[in-house]
């Protein structure tokens, strides 16, 4: 018998062609399946109490079950790190089987009204008839219940003692120190160190010592030359397939008078993916059962010492989960040849074996569930949808993840998690693109862990032999989207977001409780971040946040929306990201410039510099200026920063009364990259706050002003400077005086804080001729009864 070691999950696949050749027997045997179906749950409507609903008898209302001409054996594991757990899927009996399903749709329809609730947008009530068919399996007179046929041979003293030998670090520092010379020598070594101690240790002394020291010989493996797998072959080679395995424990128990038998079987390891399930046409695997006490228990340790990487090389490590292992939760990847080394109450057969979902050992360690598809290996489009729904229940503790793939790529935008964190329950959508048999995986981590990825814990195939119409796609979502209460409200039923023809930005529409604040990110294909390529503010009038994203270029990037609560301080966590496509990108490209809230609060909007996170610098000049329209109850201010300090008189904000619009002029005093800040407040408020930042680069400055000094009834009058504009003026010379000054009962300035003669304003204009002095010129206006003036305008001496 040639045998393996276990297989990590870069598993391989069914190739397109030969997916192809098997669809048509599948397409046949999905509709006997779907026709039972649909009888059984005719049947149920009457108790449940749901919508009258149909089922017809389409091939893809039910995916198919590929079975390619394959017959690779087949013992090699999906690489998993594990250790022992009780808990395991019970699977219905015949007689029960009926009652359990109504029992089940009922649950499950109370489960998933979390999701109506919370008002999911493609998640209905229609989800509840979903489920129903999908815990729905294929009528089949041969499934039983898997139950251990001595579920006290695991009791918890049992699995103390167990776990107590897997964990004790003088038993491996021992063993690892070993170096027999001959089978005779290993065997008085562990007579040796385990005299006095329990039966159940000197079979883990057994167990680790092949796990340390035999190598699974994987080119013999895949070359089909097996070499001599002898006990005493094994030993000196240090080399064996799973026969090699096997036979040296079986030898080792042997020499100790340990009870042992070996067992010749089927395996869902390497290969079962490419194979299919009905390719068990010979025995692909050895494996042992032993005695301890009154009970037998079984171990593998071929699967115990390693697995074989994506390149097919052998990479050992300790799975320990494979050393005394549950039988119910052993029979769902390896199949005794002979049915009482099941070592279940009631023996299943192999039809049975090869419909049972593929779980890995990661599967029972998290305590994992699976609400539906229940006891099928293979998941199926839900009837009249584009997707595939895979239900699974979690402790709290643990983060379930999933990968989706046709031919080893990863179906893009074909998969998603909605998490119902009140009841632990995932659920799992996946929407093909293609044709094609489909690799759908299930991980499982610790979240107290952190660790980047999952341990594989759960294996089902999609088979898709027609496209389904109106395919839906997926972005990507964290598990925060669904704490947080986050629904998107465009784009809908799609990942990918398209920027072309001509357009500047794509946009993305969010509603969020409250408590919640936004913001967001624009990645190109290199992972780097676009500079001012994103705007995520919060529209009062809708309720709604708006998330614009500007591409700088053709090409592919990623959209990003963070988020969080706002009285948390901390750092924003992702919530959903898109792809997006940018083609026909204008040759200036939109960039946004930094706005805060309150810009779209007081619905400000940007006349100038349109579409442009910077302002340019014109040739020659001395300052720059922008123009922002408001509404009639909101004024503006503005400052100029250098290095994040204030450029002082750098800055003045007027009204130009004939646009209807804010100016604001900006004069730098030297060459390098300035930040230009706009403020704005209602009129009512006393402070105003910061709403808009662009970015201004000088690289060449002949003659730099400041500007006059600005007092806030200037602002509040809504005034504006014609001439001067430079606030820096000359000694003893003459100038002309041109100000807006709107309302006043009267205009008037001080030369070097003297009054001069009144004159010069005719309302709203203020126009007169001066001599300076040597200090300053201060203009100032007077307002309806108030007989003091204030100042509006200083201009100081040079």
């Amino acid at each position: 018998m040639g045998c393996g070691v276990s297989k990590s999950h870069f598993h391989k696949v069914i190739s397109p062609k030969k997916a192809s050749d098997c669809s048509a027997r599948n397409a046949v045997h999905n509709q006997t399946d779907h026709s039972e179906s649909t009888a059984l749950i005719n049947n149920l409507q009457n108790t449940i109490d749901q919508s009258v609903f149909t089922v017809s008898n389409d091939p893809l209302s039910v995916s198919a079950q590929a079975s390619p001409n394959e017959t690779t054996t087949n013992h090699l594991s999906p690489r998993i790190n594990s250790a022992t757990s009780n808990n395991h899927s019970v699977l219905a009996d015949s007689n029960g089987r009926y009652q359990q399903q109504i029992d089940s749709a009922t649950s499950n329809r109370n489960t998933l009204s979390f999701f109506n609730e919370n008002n999911q947008s493609d998640i209905t009530n229609m989800l509840e008839i979903e489920t129903l068919i999908n815990v729905l399996p294929a009528v089949d007179s041969d499934y039983v219940e898997i139950i251990n046929a001595d579920p006290e041979g695991f009791n918890d003293l049992f699995l103390k003692q167990r776990q107590d030998a897997i964990d004790n670090s003088s038993y491996r520092r021992t063993i690892e120190s070993w170096h027999p010379e001959s089978l005779h020598q290993l065997v008085e070594f562990i007579r040796d160190i385990s005299k006095d101690k329990l039966l159940l240790d000197r079979h883990w002394m057994i167990f680790y010592w092949i796990a340390c020291n035999i190598e699974y010989d994987a080119v013999s493996f895949l070359n089909n030359n097996i070499q001599d797998q002898s006990a005493e072959s094994v030993f000196r080679t240090r080399k064996g397939v799973c026969a090699g395995f096997s036979r040296l424990y079986k030898s080792l128990c042997d020499q100790l008078a340990l009870k042992c038998e070996e067992i010749s079987g089927y395996a869902k390891g390497y290969g079962f993916a490419v194979r299919e399930e009905t390719a068990f046409l010979k025995t692909d695997h050895a494996w042992n059962v032993v005695e301890i006490g009154r009970y037998w228990y079984p171990l593998d340790a071929t699967w115990g010492t390693g697995h074989l990487n994506e390149q097919d090389i052998f990479n050992r490590e300790l799975d320990t989960f494979y050393f005394l292992t549950r039988p119910d939760q052993l029979i769902y990847s390896h199949l005794p040849e002979n049915d009482k080394w099941q070592l279940l109450r009631q023996p299943i057969k192999m039809t049975q074996y090869t419909q049972m979902p593929t779980v890995h050992p990661a599967y029972f360690i998290f305590n994992l569930e699976i609400v539906s598809p229940r006891h099928q290996a293979h998941a199926t489009l839900v009837h009249g949808k584009s997707h595939a729904l895979i239900l699974i229940r979690a402790p709290s503790d643990i983060d379930v993840s999933t990968t989706f793939e046709l031919y080893e790529n990863e179906v893009d935008g074909g998969s998603r998690i909605i998490f119902d964190k009140s009841k632990q329950l995932y659920c799992c959508y996946f929407s093909p693109a293609s044709i094609g048999r489909h690799k759908i995986d299930i991980f499982a981590k610790r979240i107290e862990l952190d660790t980047k990825s999952g341990k594989q814990a759960l294996s089902f195939t999609l088979n898709i032999v027609e496209l389904p119409l109106n395919r839906v796609s997926y972005p990507t979502t964290s598990k925060e989207f669904y704490d947080l209460n986050i629904k998107i409200i465009s784009p809908l039923n799609t990942h990918l977001i398209k920027v072309c023809d001509g357009a500047t930005y794509g946009s993305i529409i969010i509603r969020a409780p409250s408590d919640v604040e936004l913001s967001g990110g624009l990645d190109n294909s290199s992972g780097e971040r676009v500079m001012n390529g994103c705007q995520v503010y919060y529209d009062q009038r809708k309720s709604l946040w708006k998330c614009k994203f500007a591409p700088n270029r053709n090409g592919l990037y990623k959209a990003y929306i963070f988020g969080k609560k706002k009285a948390n301080t901390g750092n924003y966590s992702h919530l959903v990201s898109f792809k997006t496509e940018a083609s026909q990108i204008p040759a200036t490209p939109l960039s946004f410039p930094k706005t805060w809230q309150v810009f779209h609060d007081l619905n400000l909007e940007i006349e100038v510099p349109k579409n442009c996170s910077t302002v340019i610098w014109p040739t020659d000049a001395s300052y720059v200026e922008s123009f922002i329209q408001t509404p009639d109850d909101v004024q503006l201010s503005c400052a100029i920063h250098y290095n994040d300090v204030v450029v002082e008189n750098g800055a003045l904000a007027e009204f130009d009364s004939d646009k209807r619009l804010w100016q604001l002029l900006f004069a730098p005093q030297c060459i390098g990259q300035h930040e230009l800040i706009v403020f704005a407040n209602r009129y009512s408020e006393s402070n105003s706050k910061c709403a808009l930042k662009f970015d201004l680069n000088i690289t060449q400055l002949k003659q730099p002003i400041k500007f006059p000094t600005i007092y806030p009834s200037f602002q509040v009058i809504k005034g504006r400077i014609y001439e001067p504009i430079n606030g820096l003026i000359k000694k003893d010379t003459t100038i002309s005086i041109h100000c807006f000054i709107p309302g006043a009962k009267d205009v008037n300035l001080t030369i070097d804080s003297k009054w001069a003669n009144g004159g010069g304003y005719e309302d709203p204009f203020y126009k007169r001729t001066v001599t300076v002095g040597s200090k300053e010129v201060t203009i100032y206006a007077k307002y309806g009864e108030d007989f003091s003036y204030q100042a509006l305008i200083k201009y100081n001496v040079q």
